[in-house]
């Protein structure tokens, strides 16, 4: 039996551009005019992001705890979470987010997370995400990419199955922008 080993890579080409290597056959790059997906790396596809129409906007947060999960090096920790957020379509919003940290000897931190959204009226839509960025004096930096579950729920059936990037500032709580197929 023969096993593929995938990896995923992310290149920081400077404050506005963001490639992601997926495998040897897929890769993402983010800038701030438009988002390019190649199915194969001599196939290239623009897609649109509008980054003045965000899907989700946070508005506040609350930190629940952390557990750490390794001693390190590196250190791992595991944190939850609680936003409010205003979401496209839906309105006001919780959502209930796990981090899976890895705080690396450079202050750099790959964040693997995984959550769930609920509306106001209890329907909801899980997600998982794959972020990357620094805690500061200032505060939070991540920029990350977000996949939204396939979900039968009538609110969040335009985010069934959708692939969306987020971004977090010290100024700027947590915003997603969906990429358009």
């Amino acid at each position: 039996m023969e096993t593929k080993v995938s990896f995923i890579m992310i290149f920081l080409i400077s404050t506005s551009t963001a490639v992601l290597l997926l495998d040897d056959n897929y890769v993402f790059s983010l800038s701030a005019n438009n988002v390019t997906i190649s199915h194969e790396l001599n196939k290239i596809t623009t897609n649109s992001l509008n980054f003045s129409d965000p899907v989700y906007q946070a508005y506040s947060g609350t930190f629940i705890g952390t557990k750490n999960l390794s001693s390190g090096p590196p250190v791992i920790s595991q944190d939850h979470a609680i936003e409010k957020a205003v979401m496209k379509n839906v309105g006001n919003v919780t959502n209930n987010m796990t981090f899976i940290n890895t705080h690396l000897s450079d202050g750099t931190i790959q964040s693997a997370a995984n959550g769930t959204i609920t509306s106001e009226d209890g329907q909801s839509i899980n997600w998982i995400s794959s972020d990357i960025g620094i805690i500061n004096d200032q505060g939070e930096l991540f920029h990350g990419i977000v996949q939204f579950e396939i979900t039968n729920s009538s609110n969040f059936s335009f985010l069934s199955n959708a692939t969306g990037l987020d971004k977090q500032t010290p100024d700027i709580k947590r915003t997603i922008w969906l990429i358009e197929k």
